[in-house]
């Protein structure tokens, strides 16, 4: 069991495949969704809110943090189903109150 406390449902187990229930089950549509996130998130950070979130502002350590995660370790998790949703789950976390 491995607690997360999440920005807005409260305390949940990362190891419960129920709580990625509504994250597709297509590796190949979630990798593409990171990107995506990833992408989103470093331009909400670096050009349109540069003021907000600085180099050592909690929030922008956190992702770059998650962003590290998912790189290192992609290749050795291709095939993994669970370990991509529990990337999009965290990374949507994350990012869910930037805006």
């Amino acid at each position: 069991m491995r607690k997360y406390r999440t920005a807005l449902d409260g305390e949940v187990d990362l190891d419960n495949p129920e709580i990625y229930d509504f994250i597709s089950n297509d590796i190949k549509v979630l990798d593409d969704e990171m990107f995506r996130l990833i992408g989103q998130a470093l331009c909400y950070m670096d050009y349109f809110h540069p003021e907000i979130f600085t180099p050592r502002r909690s929030q922008r350590l956190k992702v770059n943090k998650l962003i590290k995660n998912f790189c290192s370790n992609r290749e050795d998790n291709y095939e993994n189903l669970l370990w991509y949703k529990e990337q999009v789950f965290l990374f949507s976390d994350e990012t869910e109150n930037m805006c």
